[in-house]
């Protein structure tokens, strides 16, 4: 794993909080003469989408070189980033465009919320994985410190995606409610209506901004 919310609750645990992915692990992990063409579309789909396309701060030098050597297996790496990645459906692009239209500003535009209930979902003919991308579509905002993107899963019963660039760890904050991940990237689901869970993350984040906790 690498998520540092792991408690490495197994008999044989292999935990690396500063890996970009579990597939560069299990890269690490496999004996480079066994990897066929197969395995190294799924490993480099896995380093791929875990680092949003090597942008994020988790993919380091050696990211760089596994995805390299799985690249001279034969791989199209263009056809799949774009497939898996960019390329999505018309119904996708519809309810991506609501959550940015419908987000909004708190704290004095340093964190961003948007969510969207099931019925809008089964309006537009979605599932939870179609959502993909929104939250960090959202921390790109200029200003913002920290993201938060919900969709609900059931009456009052919200998947929250937490997305930080870099001073807040939102791995506390998600933790704090059951949840966990990254410093940078986490998530925990709550319940309430959306407005009881927008106000319990708000205070819980409010107090990791480093600004606003000097200003008091």
């Amino acid at each position: 794993d690498h998520h540092v919310s792991n408690i490495c609750f197994a008999q044989d645990n292999y935990v690396v909080p500063d890996a970009s992915s579990t597939s560069e692990l299990v890269y690490n992990l496999i004996d480079k003469d066994k990897i066929t063409k197969e395995i190294a579309e799924a490993l480099y789909l896995g380093i791929v989408h875990d680092t949003g396309v090597f942008q994020y701060s988790c993919a380091g030098p050696s990211t760089f070189r596994a995805a390299a050597e799985l690249l001279e297996t034969g791989i199209d790496a263009a056809d799949l980033i774009m497939d898996t990645f960019y390329e999505k459906s018309y119904a996708r692009m519809q309810i991506f465009g609501r959550a940015l239209v419908e987000s909004f500003l708190f704290m004095e535009g340093k964190c961003i919320v948007s969510y969207i209930r099931k019925k809008v979902m089964d309006f537009y003919g979605v599932k939870p994985k179609d959502l993909d991308g929104i939250v960090s579509q959202l921390r790109n905002t200029r200003g913002v410190e920290v993201a938060i993107f919900m969709y609900e899963l059931d009456q009052n019963v919200f998947k929250v995606s937490l997305r930080s660039n870099g001073k807040v760890d939102v791995n506390e904050v998600a933790s704090y409610f059951g949840g966990g991940g990254h410093v940078m990237a986490a998530g925990c689901t709550l319940q309430g209506s959306a407005y009881d869970v927008i106000n319990n993350l708000l205070r819980c984040i409010e107090k990791r901004l480093p600004e606003r906790c000097e200003s008091k």
